[in-house]
């Protein structure tokens, strides 16, 4: 028993293992304690003693279960941002809970073992179920409050996402006919099958990030869910699903990067313009947030344009690829940290005018949701803006130039609904509005601020990224 427990196997599953039962020992506890501010601390606790886990327990590289597990630095960096993602929000989800918090908190994490699972998986099957683990998680968060607007969120999540899973299962099925195994890293048999397979779990995984026009439901799910809620869809299960697409695609259809070129191509652009031009006429908050969220799906999404050109060089995969790491890293505090700015304003639905004031009464938080906004358009020096100049490198250095043009242009398109939000902030006609400042809605913003500034400086760590992007699982 104990070689069993100790074997290099199950090892590397340590973190899985101790959330999981941290997670079942609080639906025990809350039998008999009922202070939401006590799971609240357990589950960072249990986040961060998960985070050492994953860093202790680093085992190089390493492929397990016959392929379908793969242990390895690229795999350590996606798994340890999205528990950040998970710690940032915690505090904030706490604060709001007013019934049931053991039962809350169990669930998010068991997310997160599902995340960090999906995090080192290199199978189908395996990407699938730990998938579903954290859709199926997110559908019960999302509806949490039991409010009329929860519900109706959770419900257009959950039934438009089980569509988008039978279309994943169907792509899945394909994938396995032309190659004889779920497992990424194989060689094409059947061409036929191969490319139905490409389009379905595009659409499928598609839907996961919310690209155009599989969008409909993240407005819908932002705007109706709690605030730490939506700062986590929109942050940490965003990216999870961003992480799946580059192996999918990039490692499992490395035979078909012309036909994955152009896909991706087309929908980068449709989405990103799409979700600008949506943000620009939208004057609730969280929605107008969703909309810039999914043109941040735009951005990321020509990762893997730039990888898959025909031009691409080892250059350029090396570039494209550690912008998707800095970009992951940077989105979660950018786009988490809007999202949480909107609990300033006391009302269930916020529009962008009931900021106005707020930055007479807090100059703090108007300055720092300020440094958000820069970030999210992309204005030095913060690190929105280095995110998408490597982006934007990347796909220059692949001949690809009229893209990044597209991609500048949309950036610009952005200012104006992001400048709409700081102009109204420092106006003085809503001075009297009862705003909530505490430490429970200024601290999670004023830390995203200070690290959207800071992460700027982690560009210089590009030089040592090469032994991370090989990680990914493809020759290059």
């Amino acid at each position: 028993m104990l070689s069993i427990l100790f074997s290099n196997q199950l090892e590397v599953m340590y973190p899985e293992i101790f959330l999981g039962l941290v997670a079942f020992g609080m639906l025990l506890l809350g039998r008999s304690v009922r202070n939401p501010a006590v799971y609240t601390y357990i589950t960072m606790a249990a986040l961060f003693i998960g985070l050492l886990l994953l860093l202790m327990f680093d085992m190089g590289t390493e492929t397990l279960y016959g392929g379908a597990y793969l242990v390895n630095n690229f795999g350590l960096y996606f798994a340890v941002i999205m528990i950040i993602s998970s710690l940032y929000v915690t505090y904030s989800a706490g604060a709001t809970l007013k019934s049931n918090p053991e039962s809350f908190f169990s669930l998010f994490l068991l997310v997160n073992v599902a995340m960090i699972i999906a995090a080192f998986s290199m199978n189908l099957i395996f990407i699938f179920i730990a998938f579903e683990g954290v859709s199926i998680g997110t559908y019960i968060m999302s509806a949490y409050g039991k409010s009329r607007r929860n519900l109706e969120a959770a419900a257009k999540y959950f039934f438009t996402g089980i569509i988008a899973t039978g279309f994943i299962l169907l792509g899945s099925s394909y994938y396995y006919l032309s190659t004889g195994t779920f497992n990424l890293e194989s060689v094409s048999i059947s061409k036929g099958p191969m490319l139905v397979a490409l389009i379905l779990l595009f659409v499928g995984f598609g839907f996961k990030l919310a690209l155009v026009p599989l969008h409909q439901w993240a407005v819908d799910a932002y705007d109706g869910t709690s605030n730490p809620v939506s700062a986590f869809l929109s942050s940490g299960t965003k990216i999870l699903a961003f992480l799946i697409i580059l192996r999918v695609f990039i490692v499992g259809f490395q035979n078909f990067q012309g036909d994955v070129f152009d896909l991706f191509v087309i929908v980068s652009i449709i989405t990103m313009t799409y979700g600008n031009l949506a943000a620009l006429s939208e004057k609730n908050i969280k929605r107008m947030f969703a909309y810039s969220s999914i043109a941040q799906a735009g951005y990321l999404i020509l990762v893997v344009a730039a990888t898959s050109a025909a031009e691409a060089t080892t250059f350029v995969f090396t570039v494209a690829i550690f912008t998707a790491m800095y970009y992951s890293l940077v989105y979660i505090f950018m786009k988490g940290g809007a999202f949480l700015s909107v609990s300033a304003v006391r009302k269930e639905s916020v529009d962008i005018d009931d900021m106005s004031g707020i930055g007479v009464v807090s100059p703090a938080f108007a300055i720092s949701l300020t440094i958000l906004m820069l970030s999210l358009a992309g204005i030095p020096p913060t690190a929105g803006f280095f995110a998408k100049y490597y982006l934007f490198l990347a796909l220059i250095s692949s001949n690809l130039w009229w893209l990044a043009v597209i991609g500048i242009l949309n950036s610009a398109i952005s200012v104006f609904y992001y400048l709409r939000v700081i102009v109204v902030m420092f106006r003085k006609d809503g001075i009297q509005r009862d705003f909530d400042t505490s430490a429970r809605v200024l601290a999670p913003l004023v830390l995203a601020a200070i690290i959207s500034l800071v992460l700027s400086l982690f560009i210089f760590a590009y030089p040592q990224v090469s032994s991370l992007v090989t990680g990914l699982g493809v020759s290059i």
